[in-house]
């Protein structure tokens, strides 16, 4: 922030455009905050925001980090939280009355639904032009209403690994809760990004009995890092019979859980995982839009698929993330594979989008506001 109490933030403008704008400084709100952002990290979806023309001007970035700059009497004394406190900031805003809200199913909430609500208040998607504009974390700083949606940071937590939180709360939602994963159950996770290997993680840590992860053949660097992270087996699907295998690693049984990770690559990967799954009553959990012509529906009803739909996570799905991060028992740290200053934002979505930055390939990137 400048001396004039400006704020500066990289917002985007166009279809591939980012501008270094200048905001002011908004008045914190009685009942909400202001937080100076330590890091936010990019997530995929950062990567297809990019590549579109925003309605509006908008400030990307909704795996948010930081510290607690000033707040108001009433958020003080109901949240509990003192200016210093770090917290992870999801990308709902919440109503708070709602059904889905009373449950912590913020994604569901009708305010904070991109997909339905076409006033949408949400983090790295609401335009600069709703007051105060600081709706992304690719700012020195973020707007807090009342109906943030935040949680604790652990002490000693480096905020670069903290921003896993989002990746990983995806992985514990699809996996745990909407897969139905149990200890020394087999699962089968296709596509080894940012999600994929997160589903490793919380596999691993919920017990799974056989973790498989899948990918292609360029995908060999980001498959040893699944490897690392716990998976029993990963399989390029390019070069080696998936079937065959999953159904050699898990006694010709095949798995209870299967997860398309792979961001509409298309059919292909559903019917792999279909046979993948055992032969009757299994969990996919299924990733993307667009995927109507050719959806294997026959072959769902024959093996008495239960088929979910990965859309975000819930409250309590981003609590027991960040404990998996705190625990150190999985070495996340290798997922995290670059940083970035507030200008070189546009290079931090090519390292998402896998493109070699300094000669790695990326994974997860973060962007240090202050750096």
């Amino acid at each position: 922030m400048s001396e004039a109490g400006r704020v500066t933030a990289m917002t985007q403008t166009a279809r591939k455009t980012f501008e270094l704008r200048d905001f002011a400084m908004p008045d914190t709100p009685a009942d909400g905050a202001i937080l100076k952002v330590e890091a936010v990290g990019i997530c995929g979806s950062d990567v297809g925001y990019y590549l579109q023309d925003p309605p509006e001007p908008r400030i990307l970035g909704h795996e948010n980090v930081g510290r607690i700059w000033s707040i108001g009497p009433i958020a003080r004394k109901i949240w509990g939280l003192a200016e210093g406190d770090r917290v992870a900031l999801e990308e709902y805003v919440a109503c708070f009355n709602c059904d889905w809200c009373r449950l912590g199913e913020y994604r569901f909430c009708w305010r904070s639904d991109v997909i339905g609500n076409p006033e949408v208040l949400r983090y790295g998607w609401t335009p600069t032009t709703v007051t105060p504009g600081l709706w992304g974390g690719y700012s020195q700083y973020l707007y807090m209403p009342y109906g943030a949606v935040w949680h604790r940071v652990p002490d000693g937590m480096s905020a670069e690994l903290a921003t896993l939180f989002i990746a990983m709360s995806n992985g514990v939602q699809w996996t745990g809760i909407e897969g139905h994963l149990r200890a020394g159950q087999a699962i089968l996770i296709q596509g080894p990004g940012q999600m994929g290997a997160a589903c490793v993680a919380a596999a691993r840590s919920m017990g799974a009995g056989t973790v498989i992860v899948t990918g292609l053949g360029s995908d060999a660097d980001r498959l040893e890092i699944c490897r690392r992270l716990g998976a029993d087996e990963a399989i390029d699907a390019e070069s080696a019979d998936v079937r065959g295998r999953v159904l050699e690693l898990t006694a010709g049984k095949g798995v209870d859980v299967a997860i398309d990770a792979t961001a509409d690559s298309g059919t292909g990967p559903l019917h792999v995982a279909i046979d993948a799954l055992k032969r009757q009553g299994g969990h996919m959990v299924v990733q993307g839009r667009g995927r109507v012509d050719g959806f294997p529906m026959d072959r769902i009803l024959q093996k008495a698929v239960t088929l979910h739909v990965a859309r975000g996570h819930s409250y309590r799905s981003v609590e027991r993330g960040l404990e998996i991060l705190k625990s150190g028992r999985c070495p996340l740290e290798l997922m995290h594979t670059h940083n970035f200053a507030l200008g070189d934002a546009a290079l931090a979505i090519d390292a998402t989008r896998g493109e070699l930055v300094e000669g790695h390939r990326g994974l997860h990137a973060a962007v240090l506001p202050w750096s």
